[in-house]
């Protein structure tokens, strides 16, 4: 009669977190300011200004997703090597970046659709030619 009792019904950004990360989702684990760092330095090569980062690192994170520390870099860092007017200044960056989101995901610190999401994002945006 109420609604007492009754589920509220699953939004496409649910059922996006079950499928990365599971039913129930892990609670959110990101040590922020490891992956401000890591985006900021690992990811970004110092290119972009660490505050710019820790803005986007910290929208991110505020939000429902149950990012790893290694998914928030990767993230975060994505804002960025997306934005048409860095892709300049990125080039070499990104190359590294692409080396870390391997490595990490190799390591099971990263899930497999945000890093397919930003090799894919990253080729696309600063293959040759």
């Amino acid at each position: 009669m109420f609604g007492f009792g009754k589920k509220k019904p699953e939004t496409l950004l649910d059922k996006f977190i079950f499928a990365v990360y599971g039913n129930p989702p892990p609670p959110k684990r990101a040590n922020v300011g490891e992956a401000i760092s890591l985006a900021a330095n690992e990811l970004l090569a110092g290119t972009v200004d660490e505050e710019s980062v820790r803005e986007q690192a910290l929208a991110l994170s505020s939000g429902p997703i149950p990012y790893s520390t290694q998914d928030l870099a990767l993230a975060t860092a994505l804002h960025f090597f997306k934005q048409p007017q860095l892709v300049p200044h990125l080039g070499e960056a990104q190359l590294m970046a692409r080396m870390n989101a391997m490595q990490w995901l190799q390591q099971g610190l990263a899930v497999p659709v945000l890093v397919k999401s930003f090799e894919d994002t990253l080729y696309t945006m600063y293959k040759p030619g």
